[in-house]
């Protein structure tokens, strides 16, 4: 499997009942599916931790 064809990876979790609520109500606020707000909050956080990865690594050359 090509690992940049788009959402060809497929992840199954579970949840507490009360956090389904939380994002289904911010999902119905925001007109989109639930599923794609996931998408786009893992996403974000993904990104978000190789900016800091990659700060961390600048910061560990500059000591060096």
């Amino acid at each position: 499997m090509n690992r940049d064809t788009p959402f060809a990876a497929r992840i199954a979790f579970r949840l507490p009942q009360s956090l389904y609520d939380k994002l289904e109500r911010w999902a119905e606020e925001e007109d989109r599916p639930l599923a794609n707000l996931v998408y786009t909050l893992v996403k974000q956080a993904a990104t978000e931790r190789e900016r800091i990865l990659e700060r961390v690594q600048v910061q560990q050359e500059m000591k060096s």
